[in-house]
């Protein structure tokens, strides 16, 4: 095989993988043919696990992608931090409502499963049609399982936790997913979350050793102020790490100590770290929220690489 008949990704430590293009089948299902292991999940161009670029800098979805013989990609990940997903059992320890629109949900798994920070699970609880993504808002190395759940009125995961849940029920956890995860480098960093978007950020703010960490800052933001929750467990956070924590929400009564803004507002204010090249910047939540703070830094100079997002949309 010449490469000139080859599809060539190149991960993001440099390593080039070549694999012959499968007529009819996308750039994923032909890297796969090959022996491959890449990240992906759902298969059908909805959750972006499997996004890389082309030389042109555009987002290209390598489950749709027909496969075309000289095709040249970039990915945003290591070939080595890809494993394949696994399935595990696993039963509630407890849950409770954090807010007036966030559950907690805690877990313990029948075997361990590792992850990286901010790498999500497909959860299928009882009664439910269809499987729900969460990331994890533990550290991988805590044995306890933590999961932040938007209530959704109407909501099958929301009536569920409302109203049949009890501990001890089993479920099932499928993964990990996702190359959403905290870069092991030196560089200050950003995370920028919007409602439980902060749950995969949270894991990597846990896994942080407060001997070696950079400067950190942080800009969770809320829809109001009644939506806020894990202030507490963030300032603990706060205390342990060098980390510059901003709270901030759009709807706030006289009572709120965090600012009235929503998140991209909220990161001008940013002083600990730097907001331009050489900054590391990590942003979770809302598409809308996600797009508007991929502007505002790329305005502030940070190069597209160093930007790292996981945008979700909440299942019914």
């Amino acid at each position: 095989m010449s490469l000139s008949d080859a599809i060539s990704l190149a991960f993001a430590d440099g390593e080039v993988m070549h694999f012959p293009a499968v007529t009819g089948d996308s750039v994923l299902a032909s890297a796969e043919q090959a022996g491959n292991v890449l990240a992906s999940n759902c298969r059908e161009g909805t959750c972006r696990t499997c996004a890389a670029r082309n030389n042109e800098g555009e987002e290209v979805l390598l489950c749709i992608e027909p496969a075309r013989a000289g095709l040249s990609l970039k990915l945003p990940y290591r070939r080595t931090d890809v494993t394949p997903p696994s399935l595990r059992r696993a039963k509630i320890n407890g849950f409770s409502r954090v807010s007036k629109s966030v559950w907690e949900l805690r877990y313990r798994l029948q075997f361990p499963l590792p992850f990286l920070p901010g790498q999500y699970v497909e959860t299928t609880f009882p009664g439910l049609d269809a499987p729900r993504r969460f990331s994890m808002a533990n550290a991988p190395s805590q044995k306890e399982q933590v999961l932040h759940v938007r209530d959704l009125p109407g909501g099958g995961m929301s009536a569920y936790l409302g109203g049949r849940a009890k501990p001890e029920d089993a479920f099932t956890v499928r993964g990990p997913f996702g190359v959403f995860y905290l870069r092991s480098t030196s560089r200050p960093k950003l995370f920028v979350a919007g409602g439980t978007g902060l749950a995969p950020i949270m894991s990597m703010l846990a896994s942080i050793d407060p001997d070696t960490a950079p400067p950190l800052a942080l800009v969770a933001g809320f829809a109001s102020d009644g939506d806020a929750y894990a202030i507490e467990e963030l300032r603990g956070l706060g205390q342990r790490l060098p980390l510059q924590l901003i709270l901030a929400a759009d709807r706030a009564g006289s009572s709120w100590s965090g600012m009235k803004a929503n998140p991209v507002e909220a990161v001008r204010f940013v002083k600990a770290v730097p907001l331009g090249p050489g900054t590391e910047a990590y942003l979770c939540g809302p598409p809308g929220m996600v797009a508007a703070a991929r502007q505002a830094l790329a305005a502030h100079g940070l190069s597209d690489s160093d930007v790292f997002n996981e945008a979700f949309t909440h299942a019914p």
